[in-house]
This record gives structure tokens, C-alpha cells and sequence, in this order.
């Protein structure tokens, strides 16, 4: 059954027909709960989050004491944002503060959710939002500095904006969306200044050619506490009495032939994900070091961004 699944998920002919019907169907009636339907003050996102990986970790951080879940809109961040900033909740996205590491959240925001190919495009009709109909958008890629291994924003950046923003408290809701644990898994090279290894670069070109899935796993969970170690900063220097923690989706590693987080698919592991109910208090305790660039001081190029993050 796996490698029938990866035979015509794979497929150049059936590829393009199950992507673009899988996005029409999305783009009409998404599955799963939209985030803003719910009670939060801060929601954390962490990218790619199994509930299984984060119940592993209960007993090495105080605030998961109790990981629920909850039914993502969608398998990627492209398809989550596009079916969550929405006209319907146009109120509560303008009264939000987005800070956020992935690049895809401001590229499907500018693109108001159509942003597939010409064949797809015919059967999707997207009803995302624009830009500017969010409280503020802190796309972090467009000007913070990056890691040398994949270009992209780290956690301790993610963390000091949002305790700038959430200080400031300009907005009634905060979401803050850390890149971790999506790969490129990072955090071990960066520690040690070290090379970053095939399996961290690319993890799943690593299991398609046989390779240990431990040794993923692993780095993939490494990469789970570098983000939880920042995000329990953020907890400690943000007031936001209704906190959660959960993840935009979730990912694969071989279940079914399926790798990675493909968008339009209705896999449990994609799309359910975790609901961390906690607090924030604000006890002064960190003074964030990173501040805003001015406005051009950093370019960013999203399309580079989107090849070290694996999408090609």
C-alpha cells in the first residue's frame, strides 16, 4: 500500500489532477477548525509539530502539562494560511498582531491564497485576505537577519519581536509563528558551528534513499526543544492570560509512501494538531537584543527561503 501511494502521489500524470483537485475541494469547503473561531490572547505556532513529538517532551518543559489537539485547516503552511485569514474573520485579523519566520505566510497573504499553478488555479477559488486587512503583519524573512545554513529566521529573533509586540499591547490577539522543528534542522550546527549534515538539510530525500528514520526523528525532535526553549521565554515576558501552543500542521516520514507536509491532504498526522492551553506573564526577566531593521536594511529573497525550507 505505501509504495502504491507514493506511486501515484509521485506520478507527473496524476500529480497535477489529485493536486488540483485536492485544492479546489480545499478552497471551497477546507476541513478543520479555523483558529480564530477559538479563545486565545497569544497563540504560538510551531511549525510542522506532531502531537505525538510534543507529548514526547511533557516532562522536559513545565508548560506541556496537558497536550489536547485540535483539526488544522491545513497539511502546509501555504494551504493554512490561505484558509484561515479569511473574510469571515476579518474583524479579529484586524485586531491581531502576526509575527511570524515563514515565508510562505506573507507570499500567500500578497497572493490572497491563489497561488498555485495555471492547471490548479482553474479549480480553486481562494477567499483569503490581503496583507493589509491584518492588525500587523511582522513577516520576519522580508528584513531580519539569517543562519548561515539555510537562510532562514531563528527562534531567539521570533521570540524578541514578539516580546516587543506583545509589550507594546496595541493589539487584542498575538500570533507567533516559530519556523521549528521544520527543516532544515539546524540547531545542532549552529551549537556546535559545525557542517549541518545530509540528513538535517534534506531529511526526507534521506528516507526515500533508505536511510535510518531514528536519525530524522531524532534531529527532528532536537530541532522541537531549540523552538520550546524560546518559546518559554516568550512565556515569561509576555502578559497573555489565554495562551496556546499548537502547530499550522503537522508532518510525514514515510507513513502510507507520504513524506514531508504536502498541501490538500487530509492525513490525521497533517491535520491534527497540538492545543497546548497555558499562560504568559510578563516578568520582566529578558530584554530582547533584536529590534526591527530599518525598512530595506536587509533584503530578503523569498523564493531562495522556499528552496532551503524544501519547497521546489
Amino acid at each position: 500500500m505505501g509504495e502504491l501511494t507514493r506511486r501515484v502521489v509521485e506520478s507527473d500524470r496524476i500529480k497535477p489532477l489529485a493536486e488540483a483537485a485536492l485544492l479546489g475541494l480545499s478552497s471551497r469547503l477546507p476541513l478543520g477548525t479555523n483558529v480564530f473561531s477559538k479563545d486565545w490572547d497569544m497563540l504560538v505556532l510551531l511549525d510542522t509539530c506532531r502531537v505525538d513529538a510534543l507529548r514526547s517532551l511533557r516532562g522536559e518543559f513545565d508548560f506541556l502539562d496537558d497536550v489536547g489537539s485540535t483539526w488544522s485547516v491545513g497539511s502546509s503552511t501555504r494551504e493554512w494560511a490561505a484558509n484561515t485569514f479569511t473574510p469571515e474573520f476579518a474583524d479579529e485579523i484586524g485586531r491581531t498582531a502576526v509575527v511570524t519566520s515563514n515565508p510562505r505566510v506573507p507570499w500567500v497573504l500578497d497572493g490572497r491564497g491563489g497561488l498555485e499553478g495555471e492547471f490548479a488555479g482553474r479549480f480553486t477559488d481562494w477567499t483569503t485576505v490581503g496583507r493589509e486587512s491584518v492588525g500587523l503583519l511582522d513577516a520576519l524573512p522580508e528584513y531580519a537577519p539569517k543562519e548561515p545554513y539555510g537562510g532562514l529566521v531563528t527562534p531567539d529573533v521570533v521570540t524578541d519581536r514578539a516580546i516587543r509586540v506583545g509589550r507594546a499591547r496595541s493589539f487584542d490577539r498575538l500570533i507567533v509563528h516559530y519556523l521549528p522543528p521544520h527543516n532544515p534542522y539546524r540547531s545542532r550546527a549552529l551549537r556546535t558551528g559545525g557542517e549541518i549534515r545530509s540528513h538535517e538539510y534534506r531529511p526526507f530525500d534521506h528516507l526515500r534513499d533508505g536511510g535510518d528514520r531514528a536519525t530524522v526523528r531524532s534531529a527532528y525532535l532536537d530541532e522541537l526543544r531549540w523552538a520550546l526553549e524560546h518559546v518559554e521565554t516568550l512565556l515569561e515576558n509576555v502578559d497573555a492570560e489565554r495562551t496556546v501552543i499548537s502547530a499550522d500542521h503537522g508532518e510525514l516520514f514515510g507513513h502510507l509512501g507520504l513524506y514531508s507536509h504536502p498541501t490538500g491532504v487530509p492525513h490525521p498526522s497533517l491535520r491534527r494538531v497540538p492545543w497546548v492551553r497555558t499562560t504568559a506573564t510578563d516578568g520582566g526577566s529578558y530584554d530582547p537584543h533584536f529590534d526591527r531593521a530599518p525598512d530595506g536594511a536587509v533584503s530578503a529573497d523569498t523564493a531562495e527561503q522556499l528552496e532551503h525550507l524544501g519547497y521546489r
